[in-house]
């Protein structure tokens, strides 16, 4: 399960519950602590796969279907699978910690112990192969965090297999056995979660908020769009009165010239009929003094 260089992320899904396709999940070993799975504590796992499934062009849910895998549990009351966010896996034990701070404390006395390979979060990355890529344990627990970097790894990986399929399977292990057992667990998930829907009121509450988180995103694209729209009739708009306004600037300087030409030819006029007059009259003076 823990291959150096085989195995990155031990990954925790995120669970829309659908019964029919859960049933097929095997039930989580006892955990050496298990605190209550809720929805709240699932949907942070949901909400954080999702965004990381559209940053890193995955198939919605298939993200979320890792997580499932890795660190669900089966709620009989609401009749579903789901995902915890403080999971620890270490020893062959998972730890279903009550809250971040919990799960951190309990990394920590495993690692004094001496304990090195431990899976945290969400998405179960391995901290003895990948703690390098948080800056500490608080943020190797954030949900957002540890989607990102599980995404981005399970996107290089399909860069690398070619397929999807692959990538999943070597996720957990490249070994030619469990790497495709553990695929056709996660695609059993993700399958079913697209073909079935689980009839508890808790699970048609995570679909109903999901539905709406798609109307409030349809909204704001919309908004984003019709804004943009405004700016660019406003452009066309400000482009035409400053075109029609350049157009009047040249009429009016083209007037004013014929008006300053016409001024200066009828004041050259006036000067030389003036200057023709005066001539004449120097000569009528003359013409007298001399008579």
């Amino acid at each position: 399960m823990n291959e150096p260089g085989k195995r990155l992320h031990r990954f925790g899904w995120l669970g829309l519950a659908f019964a029919a396709a859960l049933l097929s999940v095997p039930p989580t070993s006892q955990a050496a602590i298990s605190a209550p799975a809720t929805i709240s504590g699932h949907q942070t796992c949901v909400r954080a796969a999702r965004a990381a499934e559209r940053d890193n062009g995955i198939a919605p849910h298939l993200l979320s279907a890792i997580s499932l895998v890795e660190t669900g549990r089966w709620s009989g009351g609401l009749k579903a699978s789901l995902a915890w966010p403080w999971t620890v896996m270490a020893e062959g034990v998972g730890r279903y910690l009550p809250t971040k701070a919990a799960a951190v404390a309990e990394v920590r006395k495993l690692q004094a112990r001496g304990i090195r390979n431990i899976d945290v979060g969400c998405f179960q990355v391995n901290l003895h192969y990948h703690g390098e890529a948080f800056d500490g344990l608080e943020q190797a627990f954030d949900p957002d965090e540890n989607a990102a970097y599980a995404a981005a790894f399970l996107a290089d990986l399909k860069r690398r297999s070619g397929t999807w399929k692959l990538a999943v399977g070597r996720y957990h292990s490249w070994d030619d056995k469990r790497g495709p057992a553990y695929r056709e667990k996660v695609y059993g998930l993700w399958y079913g979660q697209r073909t079935h829907l689980a009839a508890s009121a808790s699970d048609q509450e995570i679909d109903l908020r999901t539905a709406e988180e798609i109307a409030i995103e349809s909204e704001r694209a919309k908004s984003r769009s019709d804004r943009a729209r405004e700016r660019a009739n406003r452009a066309i708009t400000l482009k035409m009165i400053q075109a029609q306004r350049d157009a009047n600037l040249r009429f009016l300087n083209s007037q004013r010239a014929i008006q300053d030409a016409r001024m200066a030819t009828a004041f050259e006029r006036r000067k030389a009929r003036v200057l023709a007059e005066y001539e004449a009259m120097l000569k009528q003076r003359q013409a007298r003094a001399g008579g």
